[in-house]
């Protein structure tokens, strides 16, 4: 990922997936099958990635089972990304805790580096779930967090246009350590190219 202007992507829908597209790179992104569970369930028991997790009092792993619920409820929207010409989906992007009576919910995202990756990949799958949040999903304010060494993904919410809104000092634990997070939220209108929501405003 190198600069906002190569992240203006073209999104389309077909056959299901939405298709991604940026200059000579692109990606896929659709909602995970039965054929994504394990490799999600799978993602989420690696402690490089579930290190970084929080999925409620205290668990940084989700069973098979667990995942399968979430992507039957209403409560969270998937979708699983790769790049275009793989079939094996490199990466998860999610807004779960989803509130319609408030118009919230809670961005979050993991890439597997050993899986096939492209330009901009995780950055162009972010933006697209976001979008449609707040587009077809009305809502009207997501948050996020990041552990606070945690450069990649920090600098990967402020390029998404995610806003830092303070930090909650010493919550978190990683290899038996103490360390913090910072909180970010996102409007529509912090996206690129001003977008705004279907139901007209933030």
């Amino acid at each position: 990922m190198r600069d906002d202007a190569k992240a203006q992507a073209s999104i389309r829908q077909t056959e299901g997936s939405l298709q991604t597209s940026v200059g000579t790179a692109s990606c896929w992104l659709r909602e995970p099958d039965g054929n994504d569970v394990n490799d999600i369930a799978t993602w989420l028991a690696d402690p490089g990635i579930n290190q970084w997790f929080d999925f409620g009092q205290g668990r940084q792993t989700l069973p098979v089972l667990a995942v399968q619920l979430m992507m039957q409820g209403g409560r969270h929207r998937l979708r699983v990304f790769g790049a275009t010409g793989n079939p094996l989906a490199s990466g998860l992007v999610a807004v779960s805790d989803l509130t319609h009576a408030f118009g919230t919910g809670s961005f979050w995202v993991l890439r597997d580096s050993r899986r096939p990756a492209c330009r901009n990949m995780t950055l162009l799958a972010s933006t697209a779930i976001l979008r449609e949040a707040f587009e077809i999903g009305r809502l009207h304010c997501i948050t996020a967090w990041a552990v606070d060494c945690n450069v990649r993904s920090r600098r990967l919410l402020e390029r998404i246009g995610f806003r830092m809104i303070g930090m909650q000092r010493d919550c978190h634990v990683m290899q038996g350590s103490r360390c913090g997070r910072v909180l970010y939220d996102l409007l529509p209108g912090d996206l690129p190219n001003g977008f705004h929501s279907a139901a007209g405003g933030p």
